[in-house]
């Protein structure tokens, strides 16, 4: 009996510690236990490897086409028809017009893997003055903007949380305003990342079409030639009177500025001629 007495006395030394641990850590304790495991947990070892990064690069393409051609306006319709065919559309557009060329600037969007594709087909509607491409590698920007939302969001849910578990006001005011600014950094990462999405998915193919006077020279037939010959006497008319109607102060004191000058002229060479003649008898 002495023995299991002696065995039983320091079986409960040997528990008793742990049962006071328990009890004296409380729920502060075992808020903190989860929470570190939550903050390990949250926190996975990268396995972004470079076979990933290689194929989920983030590019922006740009591209830029001069052409020369006979109907501006007709290529501009053959633009939208291509860009239409390779999946993409017209994001912007002009049209000026003067007396000696008409200028159609097309800004087009269209998949980057199309992109190719477009620029030779824009090439087949006149004659290529000048051509340009560039891109960007936006890579590693997306990948720190896609580190800062998962961080923000980890904060967020946190900040969730603590005002859940929040007893008076001056904490959840405090908690409130902390989670109003880390939801406006989160705003703007999305937009930023939505930014990059569409850019890097489509790429911006800008398209000058210039029709200049050097383009009806060389008229297919005796009607095409005669139209032309038409458009460019109105055009010539046209600008005349505009000038003239610009002019027609300047040209009425001129002319009667010069009108006296004559009529004075005349009067001297008449009074000159009638002193030189000799006296009749």
């Amino acid at each position: 009996m002495a023995a299991i007495g002696v065995s039983g006395c320091a079986k409960r030394s040997a528990v008793s510690p742990e049962s006071d641990t328990a009890t004296s850590g409380g729920f502060l304790d075992k808020n903190y236990s989860t929470g570190a495991a939550g903050t390990e947990s949250s926190a996975p070892p990268s396995t972004t490897t470079a076979d990933q990064l290689a194929a989920d690069r983030k590019i922006i393409f740009s591209a830029s086409l001069s052409l020369d051609v006979v109907d501006a306006e007709k290529a501009f319709s053959d633009c939208e028809i291509l860009v239409a065919k390779y999946g993409g559309f017209v994001a912007q557009s002009s049209l000026q017009k003067s007396d000696t060329k008409v200028v159609a600037t097309a800004t087009l969007r269209v998949p980057a893997a199309r992109a190719t594709e477009l620029m030779n087909g824009l090439a087949g509607l006149g004659t290529v003055t000048s051509r340009s491409s560039g891109s960007e590698d936006v890579t590693s920007q997306y990948i720190d903007i896609q580190a800062r939302l998962k961080v923000l969001r980890a904060e967020e849910e946190q900040l969730v949380g603590f005002l859940k578990k929040a007893t008076n006001i001056k904490d959840m005011l405090a908690v409130e305003e902390q989670l109003r600014t880390v939801r406006t950094q989160i705003e703007q990462y999305e937009g930023q990342q939505r930014y990059m999405d569409n850019a890097t998915s489509l790429a911006t193919v800008t398209a000058q079409l210039t029709q200049t006077t050097e383009a009806f020279v060389a008229p297919r037939g005796f009607g095409s030639a005669f139209v032309q010959s038409l458009a460019r006497f109105g055009h010539g008319l046209a600008a005349f009177w505009t000038w003239f109607g610009g002019s027609v102060v300047f040209i009425a004191f001129y002319g009667l500025l010069i009108l006296a000058l004559a009529w004075i002229v005349l009067r001297l060479v008449k009074r000159h001629l009638h002193r030189s003649l000799p006296p009749q008898n």
